[in-house]
């Protein structure tokens, strides 16, 4: 939209990973360094961690263009999976025919006697696993059983492991401790410093086609700084929505007014500020001052000033932001000089209505714990912070259980559970709110002490995308119910599942969980949408229950229900 406006062949501030784009920063090209040693090593498994949007992807396809002839690199970017699935994704990766893909042993012979051919023939075979704090700790641990993959002098498979700071949490676990030993290199990569942030917005403007340094002056660069912490993704997701507006309001370079009102769109952390002055706000600010101005002049000087209760209103009393402006001082007998609106051109703006236009106002507490309270209501149990302590704890202990999610309002609508949802307060603080119901346009919010029916784009504005719900697990589940499992709980799982493919089942009830039903569960997920790893967890099981209707019997819905 406007890359011709400001001369680009093509847009610079993308979050797609492209090498192209690549900033090399001292603490990147240390990163790369690494990766490249590893790429060429004896063996054993590297482990790149960094925050998320530090470019970690973007660095493994620049790495990825400059593979050597003699490397076959196996690159998986859902890791998501079970120990099965990785073998056969490995396998698909690398071209390995294998007559059983559903045998650990047959997959794993077949991938032995593959990386045997490449040594032969003077290769190395890699193994990249993108977003790798997901893995499954069975699948890990299988990953260190294919390090054992060796001739006497070398591992035949060298494994890279890319992933959030969460993922050295996991690795320190006690049962993993053969898996850390098995790491020969690992790096942390952190985001840009302040000045890297200046070279690195120029470097993309000039591969982008533009060398305008003052399309991003000094200050305002200082501000996207603070505004994303120097992590590349938020610098682009901030700038790109920055030269939107730019071109929106036909300016030729970026304001710090329109920077925030950027950073306010992408992160929603600041609420209430105009990006800038538009030209029937100053005619607004003109009449106040003028009218405050005659009422000074004209009355006693012994006399109250009739005006002197603005200053001191709430402002959420306020209903026109005009009022925010302070008014002339009144102690001196001098008309206060005003200062004539910029010179723009008429917009469509300008035919807008001046009458109140007030952000709603979101019901909020800064205790997470204190806006369960209206949930615990849906589910018709009472529960007070002070008397019964932590929330998750208090549901555990009514037969409930808490699912923490970061996804927005499409991902909490599809569980479709009334849910504790993180937002930005009127002050920017990270606050919590209770959403009891989901409509097609707005949503009703609530917390111990007021409640509010918002529309779903201010809702979208404030929200931090992360959510809590209560959910009710089946009697005895303690845990993701996986293949191998047996008992009461499996034969539930068993009957349910068919219940909701619309399947039927003869025989006796089915307490191993086998692969047929993890085919069932497969199912199930694909159809749902979700991970299809076979694994019954709280995702699966609240969807499962949606399907078969249980959540209109024994489980509060989002759903608004029209009379």
């Amino acid at each position: 939209m406007y890359k011709t406006y400001f001369g680009f062949t093509e847009k610079p501030f993308t979050i797609a990973p492209n090498p192209q784009y690549l900033f090399m920063s001292p603490r990147h090209q240390e990163a790369l360094a690494h990766m490249l040693y590893a790429m060429q090593g004896e063996g054993g498994i590297m482990v790149l961690t960094g925050e998320v949007g530090t470019g970690k992807t973007t660095l493994c396809r620049h790495m990825l263009a400059e593979v050597p002839e003699n490397t076959d690199v196996a690159y998986i970017i859902n890791p998501r999976q079970s120990a099965t699935e990785m073998l056969a994704s490995l396998c698909d990766e690398l071209h390995v025919e294998c007559s059983d893909t559903s045998s650990i042993k047959a997959l794993t012979d077949a991938l032995n006697q593959h990386l045997l051919d490449n040594h032969a023939k003077g290769k190395h075979t890699v193994l990249i696993i993108d977003e790798a704090q997901q893995l499954d700790i069975t699948v890990l641990e299988q990953l260190r059983l294919l390090t054992n993959l060796e001739t006497n002098d070398k591992k035949l498979l060298q494994i890279m492991l890319l992933g959030q700071p969460e993922l050295s949490d996991v690795l320190k676990r006690k049962d993993l401790r053969q898996f850390a030993q098995r790491i020969t290199a690992r790096y942390h990569l952190t985001p840009l410093t302040q000045d890297e942030v200046a070279d690195y917005v120029a470097h993309r403007l000039q591969i982008a086609g533009c060398d305008k340094q003052t399309l991003f002056p000094k200050p305002v660069l200082q501000l996207l700084y603070e505004y994303s912490g120097g992590v590349p993704r938020l610098i682009n997701l901030i700038a790109d929505r920055a030269l939107l507006g730019a071109y929106a309001l036909e300016k030729k370079r970026i304001s710090k007014q329109i920077l925030q009102q950027a950073r306010n769109e992408v992160l929603g952390a600041t609420i209430q500020q105009p990006t800038r002055h538009r030209p029937w706000l100053w005619l607004l600010i003109l009449i106040l001052l003028t009218t405050a101005y005659w009422l000074w002049a004209v009355q006693p000087l012994h006399q109250p000033q009739p005006m002197a209760h603005s200053s001191t209103a709430p402002i959420e009393n306020m209903h026109n932001p005009v009022l925010e402006h302070p008014t002339p001082p009144k102690k001196k007998a001098v008309k206060p000089e005003i200062a004539a609106p910029p010179a723009e051109k008429p917009t469509l703006e300008m035919a807008e209505d001046t009458t109140t236009s007030t952000v709603q106002t979101i019901p909020t507490t800064l205790e997470q714990n204190s806006a369960f309270i209206p949930v615990f209501k849906a589910w018709d149990i009472d529960y007070n912070p002070e008397i019964n302590g932590d929330a998750c704890e208090f549901a555990n202990a009514n037969g409930l259980l808490c699912l923490r999610q970061k996804g927005n309002i499409a991902a909490m609508r599809g569980l479709n559970r009334p849910a504790v949802l993180s937002v930005a307060n009127q002050a920017g603080e990270i606050a919590y709110t209770a959403v009891l119901e989901i409509g097609g346009t707005t949503t009703q919010l609530a917390t111990q002490d007021a409640y509010a029916e918002i529309t779903l784009q201010q809702l979208a504005l404030q929200s931090f995308n992360d959510f809590t719900l209560l959910w009710k697990a089946p009697t005895g589940y303690q845990a993701p119910v996986r293949p191998g499992h047996q008992g009461a709980l499996v034969a539930y799982l068993a009957e349910q599942v068919t219940q909701a493919l619309h399947q039927s089942w003869i025989g006796a009830p089915r307490t191993m969980y086998d692969e047929t039903l993890k085919e069932q569960v497969k199912i199930l997920q694909r159809q749902e949408g979700l991970n299809p790893d076979g694994v019954a967890g709280p995702i699966t099981w609240i969807r499962m229950n949606h399907l078969n209707h249980l959540n209109h019997i024994d489980a509060p819905s989002l759903n608004k229900v029209t009379p």
